[in-house]
Protein backbone atom coordinates (compact mmCIF):
# COMPACT_ATOMS: atom_id res chain seq x y z
CA UNK A 1 0.00 0.00 0.00
CA UNK A 2 2.88 2.76 1.03
CA UNK A 3 4.43 1.68 -2.06
CA UNK A 4 1.28 2.17 -4.13
CA UNK A 5 0.86 5.46 -2.47
CA UNK A 6 4.65 6.52 -3.30
CA UNK A 7 4.32 6.08 -6.69
CA UNK A 8 7.07 3.48 -7.07
CA UNK A 9 4.34 0.59 -7.46
CA UNK A 10 1.68 0.90 -10.46
CA UNK A 11 -1.89 1.26 -8.53
CA UNK A 12 -3.38 -1.74 -10.71
CA UNK A 13 -0.53 -3.84 -9.69
CA UNK A 14 -0.56 -2.98 -6.10
CA UNK A 15 -4.33 -3.58 -5.83
CA UNK A 16 -3.34 -7.13 -7.52
CA UNK A 17 -1.29 -8.33 -5.18
CA UNK A 18 -3.28 -7.10 -2.25
CA UNK A 19 -6.02 -9.51 -3.35
CA UNK A 20 -3.37 -12.27 -4.09
CA UNK A 21 -2.09 -11.16 -0.25
CA UNK A 22 -6.51 -12.15 0.70
CA UNK A 23 -6.43 -14.75 -0.49
CA UNK A 24 -3.39 -16.62 0.99
CA UNK A 25 -4.80 -15.59 4.27
CA UNK A 26 -8.14 -17.20 3.10
CA UNK A 27 -6.29 -20.61 2.05
CA UNK A 28 -4.37 -20.45 5.34
CA UNK A 29 -7.71 -20.36 7.21
CA UNK A 30 -9.16 -23.00 5.25
CA UNK A 31 -6.27 -25.32 5.93
CA UNK A 32 -6.12 -24.97 9.55
CA UNK A 33 -6.73 -28.26 11.33
CA UNK A 34 -10.03 -29.23 12.35
CA UNK A 35 -9.90 -28.04 16.06
CA UNK A 36 -8.67 -25.05 15.42
CA UNK A 37 -11.69 -23.45 14.74
CA UNK A 38 -11.03 -20.09 16.88
CA UNK A 39 -7.61 -19.70 14.68
CA UNK A 40 -9.41 -20.29 11.47
CA UNK A 41 -12.40 -18.10 12.02
CA UNK A 42 -9.46 -15.79 13.30
CA UNK A 43 -7.62 -16.12 10.24
CA UNK A 44 -10.69 -15.56 7.40
CA UNK A 45 -11.65 -12.58 9.17
CA UNK A 46 -8.36 -11.35 8.76
CA UNK A 47 -8.57 -11.58 4.85
CA UNK A 48 -11.72 -10.24 4.76
CA UNK A 49 -10.56 -7.48 6.57
CA UNK A 50 -8.09 -6.80 3.51
CA UNK A 51 -10.13 -7.93 0.87
CA UNK A 52 -13.48 -6.03 1.55
CA UNK A 53 -11.89 -2.33 2.09
CA UNK A 54 -9.58 -3.12 -0.97
CA UNK A 55 -12.45 -3.73 -3.62
CA UNK A 56 -14.05 -0.80 -2.27
CA UNK A 57 -11.63 1.29 -2.60
CA UNK A 58 -10.71 -0.39 -6.02
CA UNK A 59 -13.79 -0.16 -7.33
CA UNK A 60 -14.23 3.93 -5.91
CA UNK A 61 -10.97 6.18 -5.27
CA UNK A 62 -8.59 4.59 -6.93
CA UNK A 63 -11.07 3.81 -10.10
CA UNK A 64 -8.86 0.72 -11.47
CA UNK A 65 -11.76 -1.83 -10.77
CA UNK A 66 -14.58 -1.46 -12.87
CA UNK A 67 -17.78 -2.76 -11.80
CA UNK A 68 -18.29 -5.97 -13.61
CA UNK A 69 -14.17 -6.83 -12.19
CA UNK A 70 -15.31 -6.15 -8.50
CA UNK A 71 -18.26 -8.26 -8.80
CA UNK A 72 -15.96 -11.00 -10.53
CA UNK A 73 -13.43 -10.63 -7.66
CA UNK A 74 -15.96 -11.11 -4.76
CA UNK A 75 -17.81 -13.68 -6.44
CA UNK A 76 -14.54 -15.60 -7.17
CA UNK A 77 -13.55 -14.69 -3.80
CA UNK A 78 -16.76 -16.77 -2.09
CA UNK A 79 -16.42 -19.46 -4.71
CA UNK A 80 -12.48 -20.06 -3.49
CA UNK A 81 -13.96 -20.56 0.18
CA UNK A 82 -16.43 -22.63 -1.08
CA UNK A 83 -14.03 -25.04 -3.69
CA UNK A 84 -11.12 -24.82 -0.62
CA UNK A 85 -12.29 -27.95 0.62
CA UNK A 86 -11.90 -26.41 4.01
CA UNK A 87 -13.61 -28.42 7.01
CA UNK A 88 -14.71 -25.51 8.47
CA UNK A 89 -17.79 -23.88 8.07
CA UNK A 90 -17.17 -21.20 9.86
CA UNK A 91 -14.70 -19.65 7.08
CA UNK A 92 -16.62 -19.74 4.40
CA UNK A 93 -19.50 -18.36 6.45
CA UNK A 94 -17.24 -15.24 7.02
CA UNK A 95 -16.08 -15.18 4.03
CA UNK A 96 -19.94 -15.38 1.71
CA UNK A 97 -21.42 -13.40 3.68
CA UNK A 98 -18.80 -10.67 3.41
CA UNK A 99 -18.29 -10.83 -0.10
CA UNK A 100 -22.65 -10.98 -0.36
CA UNK A 101 -22.73 -7.75 2.15
CA UNK A 102 -19.75 -5.99 0.35
CA UNK A 103 -22.14 -6.48 -3.43
CA UNK A 104 -25.40 -5.49 -2.46
CA UNK A 105 -23.08 -2.34 -0.81
CA UNK A 106 -21.64 -1.84 -3.68
CA UNK A 107 -24.76 -2.23 -6.40
CA UNK A 108 -26.59 0.79 -3.70
CA UNK A 109 -23.14 2.65 -4.12
CA UNK A 110 -22.01 2.71 -7.50
CA UNK A 111 -26.21 2.58 -8.72
CA UNK A 112 -24.91 -0.07 -10.78
CA UNK A 113 -27.30 -3.20 -10.69
CA UNK A 114 -26.72 -5.97 -13.35
CA UNK A 115 -23.28 -6.92 -12.71
CA UNK A 116 -23.62 -6.90 -8.50
CA UNK A 117 -27.13 -8.44 -9.20
CA UNK A 118 -25.19 -11.43 -11.22
CA UNK A 119 -22.78 -11.55 -8.64
CA UNK A 120 -25.04 -12.10 -6.39
CA UNK A 121 -27.09 -14.89 -8.02
CA UNK A 122 -24.11 -17.13 -8.74
CA UNK A 123 -23.18 -17.01 -4.98
CA UNK A 124 -26.86 -18.25 -4.47
CA UNK A 125 -25.94 -20.39 -6.98
CA UNK A 126 -22.68 -21.74 -5.34
CA UNK A 127 -24.12 -22.04 -1.99
CA UNK A 128 -27.36 -23.95 -3.41
CA UNK A 129 -24.65 -26.14 -5.49
CA UNK A 130 -22.47 -26.87 -1.98
CA UNK A 131 -25.83 -27.76 -0.06
CA UNK A 132 -26.32 -30.29 -3.40
CA UNK A 133 -23.28 -32.13 -2.32
CA UNK A 134 -24.06 -32.22 1.00
CA UNK A 135 -21.60 -29.08 2.25
CA UNK A 136 -22.88 -26.78 4.57
CA UNK A 137 -22.56 -23.53 3.74
CA UNK A 138 -23.11 -21.20 6.34
CA UNK A 139 -23.97 -17.95 4.51
CA UNK A 140 -26.52 -20.08 2.02
CA UNK A 141 -29.84 -18.11 4.03
CA UNK A 142 -28.13 -14.72 3.65
CA UNK A 143 -27.18 -15.28 -0.37
CA UNK A 144 -30.88 -16.03 -0.88
CA UNK A 145 -32.23 -13.37 0.98
CA UNK A 146 -29.54 -10.89 -1.06
CA UNK A 147 -30.67 -12.31 -4.42
CA UNK A 148 -34.17 -11.56 -3.84
CA UNK A 149 -33.69 -8.29 -2.54
CA UNK A 150 -31.39 -7.38 -5.51
CA UNK A 151 -33.35 -9.29 -7.93
CA UNK A 152 -36.83 -7.28 -6.32
CA UNK A 153 -34.93 -3.86 -6.72
CA UNK A 154 -33.73 -4.38 -10.40
CA UNK A 155 -37.87 -5.36 -11.50
CA UNK A 156 -38.70 -2.28 -9.30
CA UNK A 157 -36.54 -0.05 -11.04
CA UNK A 158 -36.79 -0.97 -14.69
CA UNK A 159 -40.63 -1.25 -14.00
CA UNK A 160 -40.65 2.48 -12.97
CA UNK A 161 -42.16 4.56 -15.28
CA UNK A 162 -39.69 6.30 -17.22
CA UNK A 163 -37.54 3.44 -16.51
CA UNK A 164 -34.29 3.22 -15.11
CA UNK A 165 -33.43 6.34 -13.22
CA UNK A 166 -31.41 8.88 -14.68
CA UNK A 167 -28.98 7.85 -11.78
CA UNK A 168 -28.35 4.96 -12.50
CA UNK A 169 -26.48 3.02 -14.77
CA UNK A 170 -28.58 1.92 -17.56
CA UNK A 171 -29.68 -1.94 -17.93
CA UNK A 172 -31.61 -3.69 -20.59
CA UNK A 173 -35.18 -5.77 -20.77
CA UNK A 174 -32.77 -8.70 -21.71
CA UNK A 175 -31.14 -7.96 -18.08
CA UNK A 176 -33.87 -8.33 -15.99
CA UNK A 177 -35.33 -10.99 -17.54
CA UNK A 178 -32.66 -13.14 -17.35
CA UNK A 179 -32.21 -12.27 -13.09
CA UNK A 180 -36.13 -13.28 -13.08
CA UNK A 181 -35.71 -16.39 -14.91
CA UNK A 182 -32.16 -16.85 -12.99
CA UNK A 183 -33.34 -16.44 -9.73
CA UNK A 184 -36.34 -19.31 -10.48
CA UNK A 185 -34.76 -21.79 -11.75
CA UNK A 186 -31.87 -21.68 -9.00
CA UNK A 187 -34.43 -22.36 -5.89
CA UNK A 188 -36.55 -24.50 -8.40
CA UNK A 189 -33.11 -26.56 -9.05
CA UNK A 190 -32.85 -27.02 -5.57
CA UNK A 191 -36.52 -28.64 -4.85
CA UNK A 192 -36.30 -31.05 -7.82
CA UNK A 193 -32.38 -31.96 -7.31
CA UNK A 194 -33.09 -32.43 -3.51
CA UNK A 195 -36.16 -34.30 -3.63
CA UNK A 196 -36.24 -36.11 -7.35
CA UNK A 197 -32.44 -36.61 -7.82
CA UNK A 198 -31.54 -37.28 -4.02
CA UNK A 199 -34.44 -37.97 -2.53
CA UNK A 200 -33.63 -36.11 0.27
CA UNK A 201 -36.81 -34.03 2.60
CA UNK A 202 -37.15 -30.43 2.09
CA UNK A 203 -36.52 -28.23 5.15
CA UNK A 204 -38.69 -25.56 5.81
CA UNK A 205 -36.34 -22.96 5.11
CA UNK A 206 -35.57 -24.47 1.23
CA UNK A 207 -39.38 -24.34 0.60
CA UNK A 208 -39.63 -20.65 2.26
CA UNK A 209 -36.82 -19.28 -0.06
CA UNK A 210 -38.02 -21.17 -3.29
CA UNK A 211 -41.84 -19.78 -2.51
CA UNK A 212 -40.13 -16.37 -2.25
CA UNK A 213 -37.89 -16.63 -5.09
CA UNK A 214 -40.98 -17.91 -7.40
CA UNK A 215 -43.34 -14.89 -6.19
CA UNK A 216 -39.86 -12.38 -6.80
CA UNK A 217 -39.03 -14.25 -10.52
CA UNK A 218 -42.97 -14.20 -12.03
CA UNK A 219 -44.17 -11.40 -10.42
CA UNK A 220 -41.23 -9.01 -11.16
CA UNK A 221 -41.85 -10.35 -14.56
CA UNK A 222 -45.45 -9.48 -14.32
CA UNK A 223 -44.31 -6.42 -12.89
CA UNK A 224 -42.05 -5.67 -15.99
CA UNK A 225 -43.66 -7.02 -18.97
CA UNK A 226 -47.17 -7.13 -18.23
CA UNK A 227 -47.70 -4.88 -21.83
CA UNK A 228 -45.86 -7.27 -23.78
CA UNK A 229 -48.16 -10.62 -24.49
CA UNK A 230 -45.81 -12.47 -26.48
CA UNK A 231 -43.54 -12.54 -23.13
CA UNK A 232 -46.66 -13.28 -20.74
CA UNK A 233 -47.69 -16.04 -23.01
CA UNK A 234 -44.17 -17.59 -23.21
CA UNK A 235 -43.96 -17.27 -18.64
CA UNK A 236 -47.13 -18.81 -18.85
CA UNK A 237 -46.41 -21.74 -21.11
CA UNK A 238 -43.21 -22.13 -18.77
CA UNK A 239 -44.73 -22.16 -15.61
CA UNK A 240 -48.02 -24.28 -16.43
CA UNK A 241 -45.64 -26.67 -17.99
CA UNK A 242 -43.43 -27.00 -14.33
CA UNK A 243 -46.52 -26.91 -12.20
CA UNK A 244 -47.84 -29.67 -14.36
CA UNK A 245 -44.15 -31.52 -13.92
CA UNK A 246 -44.42 -30.87 -10.62
CA UNK A 247 -47.92 -32.17 -9.98
CA UNK A 248 -46.37 -35.42 -11.82
CA UNK A 249 -43.56 -35.99 -9.95
CA UNK A 250 -45.24 -35.25 -6.68
CA UNK A 251 -47.86 -37.55 -7.06
CA UNK A 252 -46.13 -40.50 -8.92
CA UNK A 253 -42.65 -40.28 -6.52
CA UNK A 254 -43.79 -39.36 -3.31
CA UNK A 255 -47.60 -40.05 -2.58
CA UNK A 256 -47.07 -42.88 -0.53
CA UNK A 257 -43.62 -41.65 1.27
CA UNK A 258 -41.98 -38.99 1.98
CA UNK A 259 -45.08 -37.23 2.86
CA UNK A 260 -43.35 -33.38 3.38
CA UNK A 261 -41.80 -33.39 -0.35
CA UNK A 262 -45.14 -34.83 -1.78
CA UNK A 263 -47.09 -31.58 -0.29
CA UNK A 264 -44.05 -29.23 -0.94
CA UNK A 265 -43.88 -30.27 -5.05
CA UNK A 266 -47.77 -30.65 -4.89
CA UNK A 267 -47.62 -26.94 -3.88
CA UNK A 268 -44.88 -25.92 -6.30
CA UNK A 269 -47.16 -27.21 -8.93
CA UNK A 270 -49.96 -25.35 -7.59
CA UNK A 271 -48.36 -22.34 -7.76
CA UNK A 272 -46.83 -22.63 -11.28
CA UNK A 273 -50.25 -23.62 -12.43
CA UNK A 274 -51.85 -20.58 -11.48
CA UNK A 275 -49.18 -18.71 -12.65
CA UNK A 276 -49.20 -20.08 -15.58
CA UNK A 277 -53.05 -19.00 -16.21
CA UNK A 278 -52.64 -15.85 -14.52
CA UNK A 279 -49.51 -14.29 -16.69
CA UNK A 280 -50.93 -14.80 -20.40
CA UNK A 281 -54.69 -14.06 -19.79
CA UNK A 282 -57.06 -11.42 -18.67
CA UNK A 283 -59.01 -11.84 -15.69
CA UNK A 284 -62.32 -13.32 -16.83
CA UNK A 285 -60.11 -15.69 -18.77
CA UNK A 286 -58.15 -16.48 -15.43
CA UNK A 287 -61.67 -17.27 -13.69
CA UNK A 288 -62.47 -19.47 -16.47
CA UNK A 289 -59.25 -21.44 -16.60
CA UNK A 290 -59.22 -21.52 -12.59
CA UNK A 291 -62.52 -23.02 -12.69
CA UNK A 292 -61.73 -25.77 -15.21
CA UNK A 293 -59.10 -26.51 -13.17
CA UNK A 294 -61.28 -26.72 -10.13
CA UNK A 295 -63.25 -29.24 -11.71
CA UNK A 296 -60.28 -31.42 -13.09
CA UNK A 297 -58.86 -31.51 -9.91
CA UNK A 298 -61.90 -32.56 -8.01
CA UNK A 299 -62.73 -35.16 -10.15
CA UNK A 300 -58.97 -36.35 -10.65
CA UNK A 301 -59.24 -36.62 -6.32
CA UNK A 302 -61.95 -38.85 -6.44
CA UNK A 303 -60.37 -40.66 -9.94
CA UNK A 304 -57.43 -41.46 -8.83
CA UNK A 305 -58.14 -41.94 -4.82
CA UNK A 306 -55.86 -38.56 -4.39
CA UNK A 307 -57.81 -36.17 -1.58
CA UNK A 308 -54.99 -33.33 -1.84
CA UNK A 309 -55.47 -32.99 -5.05
CA UNK A 310 -59.25 -32.33 -4.31
CA UNK A 311 -58.11 -29.50 -1.62
CA UNK A 312 -56.03 -28.17 -4.60
CA UNK A 313 -59.37 -28.06 -6.51
CA UNK A 314 -61.11 -25.74 -3.72
CA UNK A 315 -57.93 -23.59 -3.98
CA UNK A 316 -58.76 -22.95 -7.52
CA UNK A 317 -62.40 -22.41 -7.36
CA UNK A 318 -61.57 -19.56 -4.61
CA UNK A 319 -59.17 -17.58 -7.12
CA UNK A 320 -61.16 -17.91 -10.18
CA UNK A 321 -64.71 -16.76 -8.02
CA UNK A 322 -63.00 -14.07 -6.88
CA UNK A 323 -61.33 -13.26 -10.00
CA UNK A 324 -64.55 -12.96 -11.63
CA UNK A 325 -66.09 -11.17 -8.86
CA UNK A 326 -68.57 -13.83 -7.57
CA UNK A 327 -67.18 -14.11 -4.09
CA UNK A 328 -68.19 -10.24 -3.18
CA UNK A 329 -71.69 -9.97 -5.31
CA UNK A 330 -74.04 -11.30 -3.07
CA UNK A 331 -72.55 -8.67 -0.94
CA UNK A 332 -73.82 -5.91 -3.16
CA UNK A 333 -77.07 -7.72 -2.59
CA UNK A 334 -77.15 -8.50 1.17
CA UNK A 335 -75.01 -5.42 2.62
CA UNK A 336 -74.89 -2.81 -0.06
CA UNK A 337 -71.30 -2.46 0.09
CA UNK A 338 -71.00 -1.86 -3.74
CA UNK A 339 -72.51 -1.48 -6.83
CA UNK A 340 -74.58 -3.65 -8.52
CA UNK A 341 -73.20 -2.96 -11.86
CA UNK A 342 -71.54 -6.20 -12.76
CA UNK A 343 -73.59 -9.16 -14.39
CA UNK A 344 -74.64 -11.80 -12.40
CA UNK A 345 -74.29 -14.27 -15.16
CA UNK A 346 -70.28 -15.14 -13.81
CA UNK A 347 -72.03 -16.09 -10.62
CA UNK A 348 -73.87 -18.83 -12.54
CA UNK A 349 -70.62 -20.12 -14.23
CA UNK A 350 -68.88 -20.37 -11.03
CA UNK A 351 -71.74 -22.08 -9.27
CA UNK A 352 -71.95 -24.59 -12.02
CA UNK A 353 -68.25 -25.17 -11.80
CA UNK A 354 -68.98 -25.70 -8.08
CA UNK A 355 -71.72 -27.85 -7.98
CA UNK A 356 -69.53 -30.18 -10.29
CA UNK A 357 -66.68 -30.44 -8.15
CA UNK A 358 -68.78 -30.81 -5.31
CA UNK A 359 -70.43 -33.65 -6.63
CA UNK A 360 -66.90 -35.19 -7.40
CA UNK A 361 -65.77 -34.60 -3.51
CA UNK A 362 -68.73 -36.16 -1.89
CA UNK A 363 -68.88 -38.91 -4.43
CA UNK A 364 -64.94 -39.81 -3.22
CA UNK A 365 -65.07 -42.17 -0.34
CA UNK A 366 -61.17 -41.39 1.28
CA UNK A 367 -59.73 -43.53 3.80
CA UNK A 368 -58.80 -42.81 6.98
CA UNK A 369 -55.97 -40.67 6.27
CA UNK A 370 -57.62 -38.89 3.27
CA UNK A 371 -60.96 -38.30 4.96
CA UNK A 372 -60.03 -34.58 7.15
CA UNK A 373 -58.43 -33.18 3.48
CA UNK A 374 -62.07 -34.19 1.88
CA UNK A 375 -63.87 -32.89 4.22
CA UNK A 376 -61.81 -29.48 4.42
CA UNK A 377 -62.52 -29.55 0.23
CA UNK A 378 -66.09 -30.35 0.46
CA UNK A 379 -66.47 -27.28 3.38
CA UNK A 380 -64.82 -25.01 1.23
CA UNK A 381 -66.56 -25.73 -2.10
CA UNK A 382 -70.25 -26.00 -0.37
CA UNK A 383 -69.54 -22.57 1.23
CA UNK A 384 -69.16 -21.04 -2.73
CA UNK A 385 -72.25 -23.23 -3.52
CA UNK A 386 -74.44 -21.72 -0.40
CA UNK A 387 -73.28 -18.40 -0.53
CA UNK A 388 -73.53 -17.91 -4.46
CA UNK A 389 -77.01 -19.25 -4.54
CA UNK A 390 -77.92 -17.43 -1.52
CA UNK A 391 -76.61 -14.15 -3.54
CA UNK A 392 -78.88 -15.31 -7.08
CA UNK A 393 -81.73 -16.02 -4.96
CA UNK A 394 -81.98 -12.56 -3.08
CA UNK A 395 -81.09 -11.11 -6.43
CA UNK A 396 -83.73 -12.56 -8.29
CA UNK A 397 -86.59 -11.88 -5.27
CA UNK A 398 -85.62 -8.17 -5.47
CA UNK A 399 -85.61 -7.52 -8.96
CA UNK A 400 -88.77 -9.77 -9.55
CA UNK A 401 -90.26 -7.66 -6.71
CA UNK A 402 -88.83 -4.00 -7.07
CA UNK A 403 -88.95 -1.42 -3.99
CA UNK A 404 -89.86 -4.44 -1.78
CA UNK A 405 -88.07 -5.09 1.26
CA UNK A 406 -84.70 -6.14 0.21
CA UNK A 407 -83.11 -6.45 3.73
CA UNK A 408 -85.76 -8.86 5.01
CA UNK A 409 -85.31 -10.91 1.53
CA UNK A 410 -81.41 -10.96 2.78
CA UNK A 411 -82.68 -12.24 6.12
CA UNK A 412 -84.97 -14.93 5.04
CA UNK A 413 -82.83 -16.44 2.26
CA UNK A 414 -80.16 -16.66 4.87
CA UNK A 415 -81.69 -17.96 7.19
CA UNK A 416 -83.59 -20.96 5.07
CA UNK A 417 -79.83 -21.59 3.90
CA UNK A 418 -79.08 -22.43 7.08
CA UNK A 419 -82.01 -24.77 7.88
CA UNK A 420 -81.47 -26.05 4.30
CA UNK A 421 -77.56 -27.00 4.88
CA UNK A 422 -78.68 -28.58 8.72
CA UNK A 423 -81.49 -30.55 6.56
CA UNK A 424 -79.14 -32.03 3.60
CA UNK A 425 -76.35 -32.32 6.73
CA UNK A 426 -78.10 -34.48 8.78
CA UNK A 427 -79.87 -36.25 6.00
CA UNK A 428 -76.07 -37.21 3.76
CA UNK A 429 -74.23 -37.20 7.12
CA UNK A 430 -72.05 -34.45 6.07
CA UNK A 431 -71.00 -32.80 9.07
CA UNK A 432 -69.15 -29.88 7.08
CA UNK A 433 -72.49 -28.51 5.81
CA UNK A 434 -73.74 -28.39 9.23
CA UNK A 435 -70.45 -26.81 10.56
CA UNK A 436 -71.44 -24.13 7.82
CA UNK A 437 -75.01 -23.89 8.69
CA UNK A 438 -73.82 -21.57 12.04
CA UNK A 439 -71.70 -19.15 9.71
CA UNK A 440 -74.75 -18.91 8.18
CA UNK A 441 -76.90 -18.14 10.73
CA UNK A 442 -74.13 -16.11 12.37
CA UNK A 443 -73.98 -13.86 9.10
CA UNK A 444 -77.62 -13.11 9.29
CA UNK A 445 -78.17 -12.50 12.72
CA UNK A 446 -75.17 -9.78 11.99
CA UNK A 447 -77.06 -8.68 9.05
CA UNK A 448 -80.37 -8.90 11.12
CA UNK A 449 -79.04 -6.16 13.53
CA UNK A 450 -76.98 -4.10 11.04
CA UNK A 451 -79.47 -3.78 8.17
CA UNK A 452 -82.85 -4.70 8.86
CA UNK A 453 -83.35 -2.40 11.82
CA UNK A 454 -81.86 0.32 10.33
CA UNK A 455 -83.37 0.25 6.93
CA UNK A 456 -87.50 -2.14 8.02
CA UNK A 457 -90.13 -1.13 9.54
CA UNK A 458 -93.44 -2.49 10.89
CA UNK A 459 -94.52 -5.85 8.73
CA UNK A 460 -91.11 -6.31 7.62
CA UNK A 461 -89.06 -6.08 10.60
CA UNK A 462 -91.41 -8.38 12.55
CA UNK A 463 -90.81 -10.54 9.39
CA UNK A 464 -87.10 -11.07 9.51
CA UNK A 465 -87.78 -11.68 13.41
CA UNK A 466 -90.14 -14.26 13.02
CA UNK A 467 -87.77 -15.79 10.25
CA UNK A 468 -84.67 -15.64 12.38
CA UNK A 469 -86.23 -16.94 15.59
CA UNK A 470 -87.99 -19.98 14.00
CA UNK A 471 -84.72 -21.02 12.52
CA UNK A 472 -83.13 -20.90 15.97
CA UNK A 473 -86.24 -22.91 17.43
CA UNK A 474 -86.22 -25.57 14.14
CA UNK A 475 -82.18 -25.98 13.87
CA UNK A 476 -81.79 -27.93 17.01
CA UNK A 477 -84.76 -30.22 16.44
CA UNK A 478 -83.21 -30.96 13.02
CA UNK A 479 -80.10 -31.95 14.09
CA UNK A 480 -81.34 -34.13 16.86
CA UNK A 481 -83.29 -36.06 13.98
CA UNK A 482 -83.70 -39.86 15.02
CA UNK A 483 -81.40 -41.70 13.00
CA UNK A 484 -79.49 -38.71 11.48
CA UNK A 485 -76.75 -38.08 12.99
CA UNK A 486 -75.57 -41.40 13.84
CA UNK A 487 -71.95 -41.76 11.41
CA UNK A 488 -70.90 -38.35 11.63
CA UNK A 489 -67.66 -37.93 10.10
CA UNK A 490 -66.25 -35.12 12.85
CA UNK A 491 -64.13 -32.73 11.04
Amino acid sequence: RALTDWGTLPTAAGVAIGLIYAVLWLLVAARSPLNAKFAAALTASTSVLIMMPLVWEATGRLKVMPSWAGAAVLTAFTLIALESRTRHTIVVTIAGAASIVMAFALLLARNDIVPFTAALLVIAAAMEFAAWRDRSPGARAIAGLAADASVLLFSYLIASRHGMPETWVPASYLAVAGAQLALALIYVGTIVIQTVVRRRTLSFGEMAQTATALFIGFGGAFWVFNGNSTAMFALGIAAAVGGIASYAASFLLFERDLKWNFRALATLGLILVVAGIFLPFSRDEFAIFACLCAVACCWSAGKFRLPTLGLHGAVYLTLGSAAAGVTRQPLTILFGVADDREPWLASVAVLLAAIIAWIAIVRFVAGEAGLRRNQISSLAISAHIAWITTGLVVYSLVHAMPGAATATFGTVVLTGMSLTLGWLGTRWERSELVLLLYGFMALAGYKLVTRDFMHEHNLALVASLLCYGGALILLPRILRSPGRAVGFRVL
